[in-house]
């Protein structure tokens, strides 16, 4: 179902003061007026009540039912969601932003940038990390989704420290512990974390995949074409996501 975000900094009030974005898009994109009564969500899935009260401010009542007053009639899966954690490289210019955009709308836990050795940026400007933050809350006002958890960039080491569950490592090689994806999850898996981790444009090197490899992670190698690193992300995610579906 389609909702209003609310910003991060929400502490709760009945009173939320509308940030310059967030006016264009309730009366620009979404064209609501005054008076318009509608559902929003902070950042910790709680659901409000909310009343536009005048172009800059809204009315926030705590509420239990929110299909009752969704900004469209758009359905949308319900869960349970696999919990999935991906780690990915921070690619080039705005691939970054495109990764976080369809890992959101798919409904992912986590996402998590690493600076890896064949990485060709390594850090985000602050202006980098609002922009991904702000793409993140369009896309889940877009698509109804849950607000995944967005950090990093991180080091490749303290990733593979991070990683709970499952942990799979994609590479553009065969290997010796060469799996495949439905090889390493069964429906069994649907409430462990799935821990995915995406290399850069070139890949990961052979000493991140070795170091991986005696973590406990399982090296994996898609059956399919050779992907670009924004598609491996998404494809991945959505097929272990297929593969954890509690109905299948």
């Amino acid at each position: 179902m389609r909702v209003f975000l609310l910003s991060q900094d929400y502490d709760g009030s009945p009173l939320y003061s509308l940030k310059k974005r967030e006016v264009q898009y309730l009366e620009k994109v979404l064209r609501l007026e005054k008076g318009t009564i509608f559902t929003a969500k902070d950042t910790k899935d709680n659901y409000y009540e909310a009343t536009l009260e005048d172009e800059g401010t809204l009315l926030l009542k705590p509420t239990d039912n929110p299909e009752d007053t969704l900004l469209d009639s758009l359905s949308g899966y319900s869960g349970p969601f696999a919990p999935i954690d991906v780690y990915v490289s921070i690619l080039k210019g705005k691939k970054n932003e495109s990764v976080v955009r369809a890992l959101t709308e798919i409904g992912v836990r986590k996402i998590i940038f690493m600076d890896t050795d064949n990485a060709q940026e390594h850090d985000f400007s602050s202006h980098q990390k609002e922009r991904l933050e702000t793409i993140l809350k369009e896309a889940v006002q877009q698509s109804g989704s849950r607000s995944p958890i967005l950090s990093g960039p991180v080091s490749f080491f303290t990733a593979i420290e991070k990683a709970e569950g499952k942990k799979v490592i994609l590479h553009q090689s065969i290997r010796g512990k060469t799996t495949y994806i439905e090889k390493v999850f069964t429906n069994d898996d649907i409430k462990n974390v799935a821990s995915l981790f995406i290399g850069p444009e070139g890949g990961f090197s052979d000493q991140e995949c070795v170091l991986a490899e005696n973590n406990g992670f399982y090296p994996v190698l898609l059956r399919t074409n050779i992907l670009r690193a924004e598609t491996a992300a998404v494809y991945t995610a959505a097929a272990v996501q297929s593969l954890l579906h509690p109905n299948t």
